[in-house]
């Protein structure tokens, strides 16, 4: 890849282009067990470079995983024809030299050791421990593993070359409960860094408690409630915050936090933040997908906001340093704003403590449809599962249930925060305690 990436950036200098190389080798595993016989393993590589090419103002992109001699020039010829194509941009896209605040320290070794006898043993192990919960739990969807690691290269002809090892495994198994022809499912999913810092034991008993908590269901009344909504649900709301905190979608005026800038949308017990090197991390990076240095960053600081998550275009369009946030799915994608590790800071109550302080209301355990949320407005209405709550306990499953209102509502309406921390993908958060949900049947 070095020698790819050097060839690239030759090419532009020669030229009068500006350039920049994103390159990346991928390796990804991906391992299926039903019923405890294996269903599939599948391994794959990808590796390709994406290139920008700037001159008088006019960018263009193309990406290639033909890294032959004659592939790299192709794919250079073509990113020069986008360029020409182009019309010129009011800011540059490319970033400029900075040195990194702390040197890339990742480990990955544990991924390019052949454990995969031992991987698929484990993800039997979780399908066990799921079927082995209670006797409602009858069958499973299936349980799986998964990995993804390898090395990330950017380069440029502002000055800088950066590499750094990249990584991330999780497991997930669906339980299916079933009583009196009652049918419930209960996911779960746990993602780590290494594989032994995997539970997989409590993934699957945690899928089959879900799915046996949500047995012999009821309706409520239709009215506000109290909610406790459980950790990994409250990433939902974590995942619609990221959304609305895009600087891109500031600049095309698509978010409800757009006038936000300064002012309280939250109680001062909400702090969302960014931390890149977060201990235990999945998403620990030292670098955006721009090169950028990354920093630990505050967006919502005691229920103030306190800025928006950017990439090199959305920082220079509203004249702020960049915050080191520019994401891609993969080489052949352009950057946008988005996280490394976006979570709520935690409190100090267990879950049962907000529950017990809960007189009638709800425990929301999944929501279903946020990404259906209307950014511009902050409106949603999603479907909910969960339990009911009377005088401090939970009495029995709700179901077919939505949860309507705006986001800013429900931020202002948080009234206690928890402790412990649930990621999935990039999103974390903790159990939040808020006032009240407009609840209702569908």
């Amino acid at each position: 890849m070095d020698k790819q990436i050097e060839t690239i950036l030759e090419l532009a200098s020669s030229e009068g282009y500006e350039c920049e190389v994103f390159g990346e080798v991928m390796n990804q595993l991906q391992i299926e067990v039903y019923k405890g016989e294996l269903e599939s393993i599948d391994r794959s590589r990808d590796e390709g470079v994406g290139i920008r090419l700037v001159k008088d103002g006019r960018t263009g992109f193309t990406s290639s995983n033909d890294l032959s001699d004659k592939g790299i020039h192709a794919a250079f010829e073509e990113a020069k024809i986008n360029a020409g194509c182009s019309l010129p941009s009011e800011v540059d896209l490319l970033a400029d030299m900075m040195p990194l605040s702390k040197p890339p320290v990742r480990d990955i070794s544990f991924f390019e050791t052949d454990l995969t006898e031992g991987k698929i043993e484990s993800v039997r192990q979780m399908e066990k421990a799921a079927l082995g919960f209670d006797r409602s739990i009858e069958n499973t969807e299936g349980a799986g593993y998964s990995e993804s690691f390898g090395d990330v290269y950017i380069s440029s002809t502002k000055g800088f070359s950066r590499k750094e090892k990249r990584g991330i495994c999780s497991c997930s198994v669906s339980a299916v409960a079933l009583k009196d022809r009652e049918v419930r499912t209960g996911w779960y999913y746990s993602q780590a860094v290494d594989i032994d810092r995997l539970d997989f034991r409590s993934t699957g008993e945690e899928a089959a408690k879900r799915a046996s908590s949500l047995l012999k269901a009821k309706k409520i009344p239709s009215k506000r409630y109290p909610a406790v909504m459980d950790a990994a649900a409250f990433t939902e709301i974590i995942y619609l915050l990221q959304e609305g905190l895009s600087a891109e979608m500031v600049l095309k005026g698509t978010t409800v936090f757009a006038e936000k800038m300064g002012r309280p949308t939250a109680p001062d017990i909400f702090t969302l933040l960014d931390d890149p090197f977060l201990e235990g991390g999945c998403f620990n990076a030292t670098f955006d997908d721009e090169g950028v240095p990354k920093e630990k960053y505050v967006l919502i600081d005691s229920g103030v906001v306190k800025g928006f998550l950017h990439n090199v275009w959305s920082s220079r369009k509203m004249d702020t340093p960049s915050t080191g946030n520019a994401v891609r799915g993969s080489y052949k994608e352009q950057p946008v704003p988005g996280p490394a590790n976006l979570y709520l800071a935690p409190g100090k109550k267990n879950l049962e403590e907000m529950i017990a302080q809960i007189d009638e209301g709800v425990y929301i355990l999944n929501i279903m449809g946020m990404h259906t949320a209307d950014p511009i407005s902050g409106d949603f209405s999603v479907g909910i599962s969960g339990l009911y709550i009377k005088g401090g306990k939970t009495e029995f499953a709700i179901n077919e249930m939505t949860i309507s209102g705006n986001i800013l509502d429900l931020l202002s309406g948080v009234r206690e925060i928890g402790s412990g921390l649930v990621f999935i993908g990039p999103y974390g958060a903790p159990p939040v305690l808020i006032e009240g949900l407009s609840i209702s049947g569908t």
